[in-house]
């Protein structure tokens, strides 16, 4: 487990192997009682630490129950919100939220541009959304300062051409699914060849358990969107 002061009333918790990030944006105003945005908490954010009365949660994926209220969004939007000094965009997909702190150049990816995880699919996608979600993180990475990305799971990288492959990595990856799943369900193939498919399609440097269970996930997604 670490915290990392980023900013003022702006820390980073990050925990595990490969490491998963939160986010926490406070706001102590005098007079008021503090609020505190949670970006993407760990489950069990309410036993551990002790929040702010004014406690929300925003999850760059979909939403879990953690006991807190949670902030809620309308996918295809943007909203510009003021967590005391900070000013957030939240960038609202279907299955995502990408989130975006302009005057710090900080950008929360989510699930998309880590170095250690595979992006994840959402329920009932066929991909689409999230290759739409990954060309609206490469144009604000290439067009706005960045001085930090932090992915849901992985490492933090404030390096604009690292995170740019990373991004075109999770592209090619989803292309890679759509094409060979989509192939295999038309034809007919698919089953006799669904163990080959996944193992061709895991790239060399995503063998960790958990992204494992993500890819087969991604697969099943893909598969059932291609026969729906």
């Amino acid at each position: 487990m670490k915290i990392t002061q980023l900013f003022e009333q702006f820390e980073l918790y990050s925990e595990g192997d490969p490491p998963s990030h939160s986010l926490f944006v406070l706001t102590q105003l005098p007079g008021a009682s503090d609020r505190l945005l949670i970006i993407d908490p760990p489950l069990d954010v309410s036993a551990r630490f002790g929040v702010a009365e004014e406690t929300a949660a925003l999850f760059t994926g979909p939403s879990q129950t953690v006991g807190l209220p949670t902030v809620q969004t309308r996918p295809g939007g943007v909203a510009h919100v003021n967590v005391g000094r900070h000013l957030l965009d939240i960038y609202s997909q279907a299955h995502a939220n990408l989130v975006h702190f302009p005057a710090m150049g900080v950008i929360c990816g989510g699930t998309f541009g880590s170095d250690l995880a595979l992006p994840q699919l959402g329920e009932g996608s066929d991909g689409e959304d999230e290759i739409e979600s990954l060309r609206l993180l490469a144009r604000l990475v290439k067009g706005r300062r960045l001085q930090m990305y932090i992915p849901r799971t992985g490492s933090i990288s404030a390096d604009k051409v690292e995170v740019m492959g990373r991004l075109a990595a999770d592209v090619s990856y989803f292309h890679g699914l759509r094409r060979t799943v989509s192939q295999a369900a038309a034809d007919g193939s698919y089953w006799s060849r669904s163990e080959q498919i996944a193992e061709s399609l895991l790239p060399e440097n995503r063998r960790l358990p958990g992204a494992v269970a993500i890819h087969r996930q991604n697969i099943e997604r893909i598969y059932n969107a291609a026969v729906a």
